[in-house]
């Protein structure tokens, strides 16, 4: 049991037992523990005499000495009779009468407490590392890109400003003022840099992003999964590249070490995911043609709602579906076009339940383009200037990916500690 920790002293085998009390009952000169250690799903029993036991409680923090050996019980094979046991935390209201959905969501201190909490945070760390594993073995290098920049690459001004309160950063050394800096949107600019040599980068980290919205589908922080491929010309390479990481997520869904965890959290995912066959696509005018004949309404210039989203993918039998070639004034400055210049080389990936889960697009090459729509990021520039060849992205929201695999409804409850507008208490 790799939650027990071995050692030796003067030649006998000692283990030791590091958890929290979840049961405790007594019986003749002995007290029975179910203890979690908070690495796995299973409870462990520690059996120690009243003399040692006597102050542990439900909740109380544990730790003991002694031996793993068979149990005489037939509710497990063996058990952690405990030579020692002391108590090194207690719990004042253990048995979390508190611990409702919408309570967690304000105490947030208390979440990993929730047995199907505790679950979901175990499935999202594998999912973490299973998402790292799949871009790896695929010779994508991870960056680390910064989160404090002078670049807002969405240019939608939805951009968290960093304050500081030294008068000489505020005001700079000579009394003139500097530029602003922001919290980091997205790392997709930096990862274009890296991808002129590297060839395949992709990162997986914190993105901000400064809405006025509370609903169960907004975060202010969230973390984003970004890649970038050089020598990309077309957007079918990025849409396989996306369908191919999706199925390979759901897959996971069904082996063992998901489904201890899934049987606990509760949840199933908002639909099942095709994994042997490929994801329908659509363009944009076709979308908007499909949806007005249902009786949508579409407006030219907002695009497509998340009610849009959500029909097209129920038209397309609630199933994944990529929608292409947005229309140019829909897209940010660094898209490539269609030769008419009225599309953009871009993609969506709908989904049920969430809407957009991913989005991407082929990167436009030419500095002269990028400087005629506002860019007038120079380094960003000086890019295309130094041998770029094409190059194509995507980047997928991580804590909506959780809502579509797991069925979760608000994406609050996809972390730890959700920050949300004019909401950050820990």
């Amino acid at each position: 049991m790799r939650h027990i920790f071995g050692f030796s002293i003067r030649g006998f085998s000692t283990k030791r037992l590091d958890g929290w009390a979840k049961s405790v009952q007594k019986s003749g000169k002995s007290v029975f523990v179910k203890v979690d250690d908070g690495r796995t799903n299973s409870l462990i029993q520690l059996v120690a005499s009243k003399e040692i036991a006597n102050k542990v409680k439900v909740g109380s923090a544990i730790r003991a000495v002694g031996s793993l050996e068979k149990s005489l019980g037939s509710q497990q094979e063996t058990e952690f009779v405990a030579s020692e046991l002391r108590v090194v935390g207690q719990d004042e209201n253990a048995r979390y009468d508190d611990l409702s959905a919408d309570n967690l969501r304000k105490k947030t201190h208390l979440r990993a407490r929730n047995v199907q909490f505790a679950a979901f945070l175990r499935l999202r760390s594998t999912i973490f590392r299973e998402t790292h594993e799949f871009f790896m073995s695929r010779d994508f290098i991870h960056i680390d890109t910064p989160k404090l920049t002078r670049n807002d690459c969405e240019g939608g001004g939805e951009v968290f400003d960093v304050v500081t309160t030294s008068s000489e950063a505020l005001n700079g050394s000579e009394g003139v003022k500097e530029d602003p800096i922001y919290l980091s949107v997205s790392s997709q600019l930096h990862l274009e840099a890296l991808v002129s040599r590297l060839q395949r980068v992709y990162t997986l980290g914190p993105a901000f992003r400064a809405e006025k919205q509370q609903s169960h589908a907004h975060l202010s922080e969230f973390h984003m999964l970004e890649a970038e491929v050089a020598f990309v010309e077309t957007i079918d390479e990025m849409c396989e590249l996306v369908e191919s990481y999706v199925q390979h997520m759901f897959s996971l869904l069904d082996s063992p070490k998901f489904q201890t965890e899934l049987k606990i959290v509760g949840s199933e995912p908002t639909s099942p995911v095709p994994t042997n066959s490929k994801f329908s696509r659509i363009t944009y005018d076709d979308a908007v043609k499909l949806l007005t004949s249902k009786g949508s309404k579409v407006t030219a210039k907002s695009g497509l709602s998340k009610k849009n989203e959500l029909d097209l993918v129920k038209y397309h039998n609630n199933l994944p579906v990529f929608v292409t070639h947005y229309p140019t004034n829909q897209k940010p400055f660094y898209m490539a076009r269609t030769k008419d210049e009225t599309s953009t080389l871009s993609f969506d990936l709908l989904v049920p339940g969430v809407g957009e889960l991913a989005g991407g697009s082929v990167r436009e090459p030419d500095a002269e383009k990028l400087k005629s729509r506002g860019c007038g990021i120079e380094w960003y520039l000086d890019t295309r200037r130094r041998g770029q060849p094409p190059t194509a992205g995507f980047g997928i929201g991580f804590e909506r990916l959780l809502q579509y695999m797991l069925g979760i409804q608000n994406i609050k409850d996809t972390l730890a500690f959700p920050r949300w507008y004019r909401h950050c208490q820990c």
